[in-house]
This record gives structure tokens, sequence and C-alpha cells, in this order.
């Protein structure tokens, strides 16, 4: 399982899209919050690119797929949250910007504790898709990889990057 601070890395990368957002409404009104969003969301990003280097450079084992299922929705329930800045939040008034914090801290702590690293929007956005296999053990994992299918009773390269998170190396 990654480290917590990965972990935590990995779920602001996972927001980039929505930090975006956020900086692209607070522009007339503070460009100091602009230019953190900004910020945050392009270091976000490099350090999921970073996680992913890393990880490929790991030790690999093959798995026998014996099942599979796409998971490629989960991440479209994810993006409900996306939703947030459009619901008449001001970012110019401290309670909105305090509750919508404390609903992204909350959001946030139950992702890193839940180790849902492979829902991330921009592990999709770069091409990955997600699915839930069964190996010859009949362990039931989530599969991250680049293929749109993958066949029942295949061998896949694949290094750990998590409790029950596999990402195929490339």
């Amino acid at each position: 399982m990654p480290r917590i601070s990965t972990r935590a890395l990995l779920f602001l990368s996972s927001y980039a899209p929505l930090f975006l957002i956020l900086a692209m409404r607070s522009w007339r009104e503070n460009r100091l919050l602009t230019f953190g969003l900004g910020s945050l969301a392009i270091l976000s990003v490099f350090a999921l690119l970073l996680f992913l280097r890393y990880a490929f450079r790991l030790q690999s084992a093959p798995v026998l797929v014996t099942s599979v299922k796409s998971r490629d929705g989960d991440v479209m329930s994810y993006i409900v949250t996306y939703l947030l800045p459009f619901l008449a939040i001001k970012l110019n008034d401290m309670m909105d910007v305090s509750s919508l914090g404390l609903l992204l801290t909350v959001v946030g702590v139950l992702y890193v504790n839940s180790n849902l690293i492979h829902t991330n929007p921009i592990l999709s956005i770069m091409g990955y898709h997600l699915f839930e296999i069964e190996d010859g053990d009949k362990k039931t994992t989530t599969l991250i990889c680049k293929r749109a299918y993958v066949k029942v009773n295949s061998e896949i390269d694949v290094v750990s990057v998590g409790d029950y998170v596999l990402l195929e190396k490339p």
C-alpha cells in the first residue's frame, strides 16, 4: 500500500481539474487564490506523473486474469463532486470557502483511508482504464492499464501500487 503522503498526493491530482475550475472562477475576485489553486493543480498532476514513473520501476510479476469486469464508470461517480463550484459557491465569501474546504477535507480523508488511488479522472485523461480482475488464486483486485480490453485467461505483467490495486507495466 502506498504511504499516506503518496495517497494524499494522488487525491490532490484527482481534483486537479476541480482546482483549475475554481481558479478560473476566482480570477476576478482573488488573483492570489487563482495562482494558488492553479499551482496546486499543476503540482499535483506532476506528482502523479512522478508516482507513475516510480511505480513502473518497481519489480513486476505476471498475473493470470481469470475473470474481468470494466470499472471505468467508477470515475463518473467521482465527478459528481466537480459540480460543487457551479452550485453558487462564492470564492470571495469566507463561509463558502470554508464549507468547500471542509467538504474537500472529508472527501480527501475518505479517499486516502479507502485507498481509492485508482479512482482518478487524470488517469482517465491519460488513457488509463480500470478493471476489476480475478487471478488464478481467486484474488480480486483493481487493474489500472492502458488497454481498453482485457482478455480472460491472459497473463499481464503488473506492479502492486496499493492494497488490491495493480498497475500494468508498459
